[in-house]
């Protein structure tokens, strides 16, 4: 409708004090000659707006005028600023809010929602670059719990689940990130700040204690340099095993391993398997003893041929 594109003009010009009329055609999936006509009808009904011409020119409003629109809520609040799909807004109790709800987000705004407005990115923070994992089924309640404690600086207890055992932890959550579906708490703990997979997560919980955020702490910053660090830090190593078919299915039901292919030559089995590091894929090797043979990497095989020959020694009687 003309009049929601209207107040829609108003509220971008009050964000961003000045566009040109190709960026509100592209924000408003018009054309920029639709724009201008839009921009006669305002000034007709007397809003101060007007179009300044030249390479830094563009449309704003004149001195501080502002609308009055009023009634946004804290979840239409959110749902605009969190850049996200309808999957990681369910996930977060928020239901698809319609872009009309950017109408009632106006100039006279609270305090308190100009500020939520400021922080919301740091506190959650989307990643839309890709990792090789597919997405998580999210344990609902808990991300709730841990919503709140971010939300109210309130200090959480977890059970975290970390390969075969679990363990409880005291920490001051700093915000959830998502990357590509997948949930991770960020927080502090003996004040180090940490990463936590929410899937791990077995049990969440509020304490009666509350911490004050750092204010130099930035989500997305720590998270950007933290998972950078992380990958250039870790090398990675593709072993080739020749297996024994009677335990492929073992070695692919078991939680992780990183499969890249399994392939059979000749009647014979062989696994490609990816480890964090070498002496990784050469524990694995050995746990399956001559039902697992490692083909490559040559590393490997010579370290593993000295680890034997250090057993045999020891137990040569």
């Amino acid at each position: 409708m003309k009049a929601d594109r209207l107040i829609s003009i108003l509220m971008l010009l009050q964000i961003h004090k000045q566009l040109t009329a190709n960026d509100l055609a592209k924000k408003l999936e018009v054309s920029v000659r639709t724009i201008y006509r839009d921009i006669e009808s305002l000034s007709g009904l007397g809003i101060p707006i007007f179009t300044d011409r030249g390479t830094n020119g563009g449309i704003k409003l004149l001195g501080d005028y502002k609308t009055t629109l009023s009634g946004i809520n804290k979840n239409e609040l959110y749902s605009l600023f969190i850049p996200t799909g309808n999957k990681i807004l369910e996930d977060l109790g928020i239901d698809k809010i319609k872009d009309s709800t950017m109408l009632k987000l106006l100039g006279d705004s609270s305090t308190e929602q100009i500020n939520e407005i400021k922080n919301i990115q740091n506190f959650i923070f989307i990643d839309m670059n890709t990792w090789s994992e597919n997405p998580v089924k999210v344990n609902k309640d808990i991300l709730s719990i841990l919503q709140n404690g971010i939300w109210n600086n309130n200090v959480l207890k977890i059970i975290y689940r970390k390969i075969n055992k679990t363990k409880e932890v005291i920490l001051n959550p700093f915000g959830l990130v998502c990357k590509r579906g997948i949930w991770y708490l960020v927080g502090e703990n003996n004040e180090i700040i940490k990463t936590y997979k929410v899937s791990n997560i077995e049990s969440a919980s509020l304490t009666d204690s509350f911490f004050e955020r750092p204010d130099d702490f930035n989500l997305e910053n720590y998270w950007t340099s933290s998972t950078s660090n992380f990958k250039s830090s870790i090398p990675k190593y593709t072993f080739i095993f020749k297996v024994n078919p009677s335990i492929v299915n073992h070695i692919k039901s078991r939680p992780f391993i990183n499969i890249s292919s399994t392939t059979i030559k000749d009647d014979e089995v062989f696994m490609n398997i990816k480890f964090d590091a070498l002496f990784q894929g050469i524990e694995f090797a050995f746990g399956y003893g001559k039902d697992v043979e490692i083909i490559s990497p040559v590393e490997a095989i010579e370290e593993i041929k000295k680890k034997s020959l250090e057993i045999i020694n020891l137990y040569n009687v």
